[in-house]
C-alpha cells in the first residue's frame, strides 16, 4: 500500500476543521441578523395593527359627544383625550391622534392623523395612518 491511499494528513483535516469553523462562525452571525430582522418585522407590524385598531375605533365615535374626535390632539406630545399609553398592556407604545377640520371639508368631515410610537422596535418606530372620518 504506497503512503498516498493511507488516508489524510493532519494538514489537510486542520484546513477542513478551518473551513468548517469559518463557515459556521458566518452562520451564526446571519442567525443573530435575522433574528433582529423578524423582531422588527414583527413590532412594525404591531405597531400598523394599533394605528388601524385606532382609527377604527375613532370613526364610530360621536363628533358631537365624544371628546377623542374633537378638533386637536398631537403627534408628538401627549394631549388630554388624544393619546393612549401602554395599549392592550404593552410597555413602550403610545398611540397618538391628531384631529384637523379643514376650511375646504364639509363640518361633519374631520382628517384624522394616528401615529404610534413603539420604543419596543429597532427601527420603524413612529407609524403614522391618516384618513379622513365623518360624522353621520
Amino acid at each position: 500500500m504506497s503512503r498516498r491511499d493511507s488516508g489524510f494528513t493532519l494538514v489537510e483535516v486542520m484546513i477542513c476543521t478551518l473551513i468548517l469553523t469559518v463557515g459556521m462562525l458566518a452562520i451564526a452571525g446571519l442567525l443573530g441578523v435575522t433574528t433582529r430582522m423578524e423582531i422588527g418585522a414583527r413590532e412594525a407590524a404591531r405597531s400598523a395593527r394599533l394605528a388601524q385598531e385606532k382609527i377604527d375605533e375613532l370613526m364610530r365615535a360621536d363628533f358631537d359627544t365624544n371628546a377623542t374626535v374633537a378638533v386637536g390632539g398631537s403627534l408628538t406630545s401627549d394631549a388630554a383625550n388624544h393619546y393612549e399609553a401602554s395599549p392592550d398592556g404593552l410597555d413602550g407604545i403610545t398611540i397618538r391622534w391628531l384631529v384637523q377640520s379643514d376650511a375646504g371639508l364639509p363640518d361633519e368631515t374631520r382628517i384624522l392623523t394616528v401615529r404610534v410610537v413603539n420604543l419596543r422596535a429597532q427601527q420603524y418606530r413612529n407609524t403614522d395612518i391618516s384618513t379622513i372620518i365623518r360624522d353621520y
